[in-house]
């Protein structure tokens, strides 16, 4: 998320001509953005007002980092769009009793895709070609980071499905 903030960012920057796009773009990464830390920081501290807080805080400091330098416009857009995301991604994470890791896996997929198109789109005017107006640090990045969460899954499904939830297993025994 740090990496992608940064990238995406510096090439919102190379472009400071503002157009009719550019603040629905910087709006579009930046809920997507702190939905996901919303997600993140609810499953770390399980409470509604503190992980809002605290995922508020977080999606600030990316979302300041992705816009410096832009116009005022794009950066309260980005603010409103933050402030959403943090909410939204805090009570997704708390009312979510069943599915985790689907969710969490979900939304950082459609917030990777989410720069990567953003930054395809800012970059529409110089590159006629969509997939050549995506520089290729951030494809390479955007599959390092997927690569990285198919890993994860992978040893999720290795590691930790084998272990037996203890309730389950004192069902098990009462039945046999």
């Amino acid at each position: 998320m740090v990496a992608l903030s940064f990238l995406t960012g510096s090439i919102f920057r190379k472009q400071l001509a503002e157009s009719h796009i550019s603040s629905c773009l910087a709006m579009f990464v930046a809920m997507t953005k702190s939905l996901l830390v919303g997600i993140v920081v609810a499953i770390w501290i399980p409470d509604m007002v503190l992980s809002t807080i605290i995922s508020m805080i977080l999606s600030f400091a990316f979302v300041v980092i992705m816009v410096y330098k832009l116009s005022s416009r794009v950066f309260i857009e980005s603010l409103g769009a933050l402030f959403m995301g943090a909410m939204m991604g805090a009570m997704f994470s708390l009312m979510t009793t069943n599915y985790e890791l689907l969710g969490i896996t979900f939304f950082t997929v459609i917030y990777i895709l989410s720069c990567v198109m953003a930054i395809g789109l800012w970059n529409k005017e110089e590159y006629p070609n969509f997939i050549r107006a995506i520089p290729l640090k951030v494809l390479t990045t955007a599959a390092l980071a997927l690569f990285l969460l198919g890993a994860s899954l992978v040893a999720d499904a290795i590691f930790v499905s084998d272990e037996v939830d203890p309730e389950t297993e004192e069902i098990h025994q009462h039945h046999h």
